[in-house]
């Protein structure tokens, strides 16, 4: 669909076509790719380079001084067909099931997603501590994968019809403030996994982009309209959620230090405690958690339950994090709060005041324009649809209530 829309809008698209370079100058930026069918290369100008490459972008290394990523998801799976009726309901996908235990070292876990027609999505992960020692083998994954697939979905495998298989390292980045990656450069900015930003759950970008599609469409439009392309302009447009970053904790705690013994059952019983806690709150908490939209009171009432409910969780936190990360997490509650409070502060007239002084400020001041825009984005996003202040339009989506497992 996006690409008939760019098409329609008089865009073109080259396949099989490798970036080079871009080289940026004060009026435009030259960006050189090569032709893989033919093994020429090319060139074409642009006002604005957006990087959407992923999490191996080049550009997006170069940016952050090749920074290493925090973590990784070894995953793997296929899209599946030839399931007997009654396997499972096409309106239901699984967020997050376990299975097993974490005496291997590793705790994995399924991820199921309805397809077209009877086809099924499915994926086994598992959330990994980057080690050298420990690269963490697709293939032994596999090896898991058709082992344990009928003991997780009724069926037998050799009456399965396997469409495509899925693949692949998914790197994580815990972010621990709006200005620890840098997205942007003169004419150039990134978004999605090359900006390094997403959910604690599903880890990758996607879920963070089209939550905040709306965010970075309307501030890009802005800017190109402005012609506001430099760093400082354009470094403001990012999806950055600070209820999101404060939750990498979670994802921190699913994993097993290498060389690290820890009772088998120690993954599964925090996954118990904090789904137990969903499983006890009402249908619009735990479809906000998952939708990434939870506010500062929602998440403290949340913790001090868990707290309540198990006061060993903390200790065992601490055995999987470590010191350092609980204590670089503390930054992360810190910014949380501060966001909390300046949000509240601004959000039940900022909003209004945007509006009715658009007109001049838009036109007068462009730059600062820009910026009170992506202010006002950045106290909403990510709020409970109730809490939202005037800002407009918000992208909405609907799900079904997760089953909790």
């Amino acid at each position: 669909m996006c690409g008939e829309k760019l098409k329609a809008a008089g865009g073109e698209i080259w396949g099989e076509t490798e970036f080079i370079r871009a080289d940026v100058g004060n009026s435009q930026a030259v960006i050189t790719v090569k032709d893989l069918t033919n093994g020429t290369e090319k060139q074409v100008s642009c006002r604005l380079l957006i990087d959407a490459m992923g999490t191996a972008s080049p550009i997006a290394w170069q940016l952050n001084g090749h920074r290493a990523f925090d973590s990784v998801c070894p995953t793997v799976g296929a899209v599946i067909s030839g399931f007997e009726p009654g396997v499972w309901d096409a309106n239901y996908g699984d967020v997050l099931y376990s299975h097993g235990d974490i005496s291997r070292g590793r705790q994995l876990i399924w991820e199921l997603f309805p397809a077209a027609n009877d086809e099924l999505t499915i994926y086994l992960f598992h959330y990994h501590q980057v080690n050298a020692k420990n690269p963490g083998s697709l293939l032994e994954m596999y090896e898991d994968f058709f082992t344990i697939l009928p003991e997780y979905r009724r069926c037998d495998i050799d009456k399965l019809e396997w469409k495509k298989p899925t693949f692949g390292y998914i790197p994580g980045h815990f972010s621990t403030n709006a200005r620890d990656r840098t997205v942007a450069f003169d004419r150039l900015i990134a978004i999605g996994d090359a900006a390094s930003l997403q959910s604690p759950l599903v880890f990758t970008g996607f879920g963070s982009l089209v939550r905040n599609l709306e965010r970075l469409t309307k501030l890009l439009d802005v800017a190109l309209k402005h012609d506001l392309l430099s760093f400082k302009h354009l470094n403001a447009i990012r999806a950055f959620q600070s209820n999101v970053a404060v939750t990498w904790m979670f994802s921190k705690g699913m994993m097993v230090p290498t060389g690290k013994f820890l009772p088998p059952q120690r993954i599964n019983s925090m996954l118990n405690n904090f789904f137990g806690l969903l499983a006890d709150s009402s249908p619009e908490v735990a479809e906000n958690f998952i939708k990434d939209r939870f506010d500062w009171l929602t998440f403290n009432h949340l913790a001090l339950k868990a707290a309540r409910k198990n006061p060993v969780l903390l200790l065992w936190i601490w055995e999987l994090a470590g010191a350092k990360d609980l204590f670089r997490w503390l930054g992360n509650y810190v910014n949380f709060t501060r966001h909390a409070i300046v949000s509240t502060l601004l959000s039940f007239w900022f909003g209004g005041f945007l509006k009715r002084n658009q007109t001049w400020l838009e036109s007068r001041y462009p730059g600062l324009w820009l910026r009170l825009l992506a202010i006002n984005y950045a106290i909403n996003i990510g709020k409970p649809p109730s809490k939202q202040g005037n800002s407009g339009a918000i992208a909405k989506t609907t799900i079904h209530k997760p089953e909790v497992i």
